[in-house]
């Protein structure tokens, strides 16, 4: 399908690929990973073509179809669902002409463009089209939208759903998917995984979703983060971790003993130095010649062994000393003061004139508690922690939040960052800190002496976050909200983020699509929020195989 030769790209002084090489078969699909900057959408879209790179080559299958996936889809204008599947997809394209050829039939020339055109047409399935594109955006919870809905009504998970069908619709041999789970709901999510496991297209996809990459890939391309150079994996995302993790245990153990090797020989060479030095310097009482010689003798010996070894040594074939980063920690603790603690809605109501409304809505977050809040794109997730927090006024009833919580408000806190301000003089000002406990908070969490002294709109998204949990750790914050955290966080910074939420005391309140994030967050209650109400359900379990029974149904209808 796709082979890639020594491909490299640079941007000034700064090396972002080396030496890129790798092959694809049809139908195989590969996850590319590595730390937040390695150049995974650098790579991407140079082989969807929107970027050149600065040396190598890329041979393609002829006449193969790339379907490329952004993480920011972009997508605007006033034209309704259908229109814009049928654009993407080619299908209106091939009508069109299909109709303009079909009345010049009587050209021999006409006759076989008109049999090409045809024939792609049905291979895109153009006749069950609609059908098709129903099924699918069913398959992505927009079943109620409606297909003659203007995509200028859309919100920016359902816009990001659409583009996601358009490029599916229109029959690619080769997906390049960036972080294509970032802006779909677990049901979206469910679907889109059933369907890459069918499809017979080619796929890389960039994901921070490890049971998505477990559910999809049987290959694993990393770009080491201090060479940029590309290798290559078989198996699961799971098999990668584990033979990641005794790879560097192995090689961690090699690099030990060798050490303890050449420490060892490295000894005898100092004894036998030492021979050498007492051997030519010994002179005997009585003057006897022999015994001199013999001393020196012994002493010439232990020379030359001396430099033997250390020749040894010399030519050994050193195994390289693991480069490790430091662990990437989160010192997150939940101070509590005075005050009330819990957090309670009655019957509260939640409007937006003439389009949106969810309740009557009655909720209790007891202290310490762990809360997730599942529903598809559009249902209201968002609206309803930005008003448990106080960045909306409900419509209608009563919100009560505890007057001793601290809270850390990772949503809110993204949006208004001030994008001008230095991460060292955002940390002071707003933790209150000085300039060198503010640097040693932002070491701690991953920023070095250049990066603190950047404006914030240098950060990537996940730097972002980075300084958002930086500050929260400095405010000792005791109850996190956390809509969707995972979508900007790099594995790195996530399990780290897993790590804390384990022993973290404060409340959590929780929006993911993660499963493998929500496990690990260990939620004590799980509501679904759907059609304005919510819906307290037995367990996380639950919620997942009803999703997987849907999805399951909807596929054998394309």
């Amino acid at each position: 399908m796709i082979k890639v030769q020594n491909l490299q790209k640079s941007y000034g002084s700064l090396t972002v690929l080396s030496d890129i090489s790798f092959s694809l078969g049809r139908g195989q699909k590969v996850a590319l990973v590595g730390l937040n900057g390695t150049g995974k959408t650098t790579l991407l879209k140079i082989v969807a073509g929107l970027e050149e790179q600065d040396a190598g080559k890329i041979d393609l299958a002829t006449d193969a179809c790339i379907g490329y996936l952004p993480q920011d889809t972009g997508l605007s204008g006033n034209e309704p669902i259908m229109d814009y599947l049928r654009k993407v997809s080619g299908i209106d394209v091939l009508e069109k002409e299909i109709g303009i050829l079909s009345s010049e039939l009587g050209d021999p020339e006409k006759v076989k463009r008109y049999g090409d055109v045809r024939s792609k047409y049905e291979h895109l399935d153009g006749y069950s089209f609609a059908h098709r594109a129903e099924v699918m955006l069913s398959g992505f919870g927009l079943e109620d939208v409606g297909l003659d809905r203007p995509l200028s009504n859309l919100s920016s998970g359902q816009k990001s759903k659409v583009v996601l069908a358009g490029i599916l619709l229109k029959g690619v041999d080769l997906l390049l998917l960036d972080e294509p789970t970032n802006n779909l709901d677990l049901p979206a999510l469910i679907w889109l995984e059933d369907f890459l496991q069918k499809s017979k297209a080619s796929c890389i996809v960039v994901s921070h979703d490890r049971r998505f990459l477990d559910k999809v890939v049987r290959k694993i391309f990393e770009i080491d983060w201090r060479t940029r150079a590309l290798t290559i994996t078989g198996g699961t995302y799971s098999d990668y971790l584990e033979m990641v993790a005794k790879r560097v245990a192995c090689q961690k153990e090699e690099y030990r003993l060798q050490q303890e090797e050449i420490e060892r020989l490295n000894e005898r060479a100092r004894e036998k130095k030492a021979d050498a030095t007492r051997g030519s310097h010994w002179s005997p009482r009585d003057n006897d010649k022999f015994l001199k010689g013999f001393k020196r003798d012994r002493a010439t010996k232990s020379s030359k062994a001396a430099k033997a070894i250390e020749k040894r040594v010399e030519q050994m074939d050193k195994i390289e000393k693991p480069i490790e980063r430091k662990p990437f920690e989160i010192p997150l603790n939940a101070e509590v003061d005075s005050g009330t603690l819990d957090v309670r809605l009655s019957d509260v109501v939640i409007e937006y004139p003439n389009t949106f409304r969810i309740g009557p809505l009655s909720f209790e977050a007891r202290y310490g508690s762990r809360v997730g809040i599942m529903g598809l794109n559009g249902s209201g997730k968002s609206t309803l922690l930005k008003t448990i927090t106080g960045q909306m006024a409900p419509t209608h009833g009563k919100i009560e939040v505890g007057s001793g919580l601290r809270i850390g408000n990772m949503m809110q806190e993204h949006e208004t960052l001030p994008r001008e301000r230095t991460l060292l003089e955002f940390l002071e000002e707003r933790a209150h800190l000085s300039k060198q406990d503010s640097y040693a908070k932002l070491s701690k969490f991953g920023f070095d002496e250049r990066q603190v002294k950047l404006p914030i709109s240098t950060l990537s998204p996940g730097g972002r976050a980075r300084l958002l949990l930086a500050l929260f750790s400095a405010q000792s914050v005791n109850m996190l909200v956390l809509d969707e955290p995972t979508n900007h966080l790099d594995i790195e910074a996530l399990n780290a983020l897993e790590e804390t939420l384990r022993t973290y005391r404060g409340t959590v309140l929780l929006v993911s699509h993660d499963r493998y994030f929500i496990e690990k967050a260990s939620l004590d209650t799980t509501y679904v929020l759907s059609d304005g109400a919510l819906t307290k359900i037995p367990d996380f379990k639950t919620y997942v195989k009803t999703a997987e029974e849907k999805a399951r149904k909807l596929l054998k209808l394309l």
